[in-house]
């Protein structure tokens, strides 16, 4: 039987002259239908964080849209109620209304 290492790191850094190591590391390859297998989980999970990101984009576009919207009808809601002031609860509804809309809209793009 070839000479034991005595420490952890003598087997971790082998002697110059000691060749077992090099001859163990160099003769063993994993099969290539391991090796493809690998090649193709790593780009299952690349694809996936794509994917993850693009949905993470979306969703920020569609919340800034809805946002910018929002700031629209509450400005407009309330020039129509300097001009006619009778109409508030009708203005407020529509407006309320609408901003609720918007914000199913963003929960449903954050829930897919």
């Amino acid at each position: 039987m070839p000479r034991l290492p005595r420490r952890l790191s003598d087997a971790l850094s082998p002697e110059p002259d000691d060749t077992t190591l090099e001859r163990i590391t160099s003769s063993i390859r994993p099969p290539a239908r391991i090796e493809r297998a690998t090649h193709a989980a790593v780009a299952v999970e690349h694809g996936r964080g794509l994917v993850a990101a693009a949905r993470a984009r979306a969703l920020e576009y569609v919340a800034t849209e809805a946002m910018q919207a929002v700031a629209g009808l509450t400005e407009l809601e309330t020039l129509y109620l300097r001009r006619t002031p009778l109409g508030e609860a009708r203005y407020r509804a529509i407006a309320d209304t609408a901003s609720v809309c918007l914000a199913q809209i963003v929960a449903e793009t954050g829930r897919r």
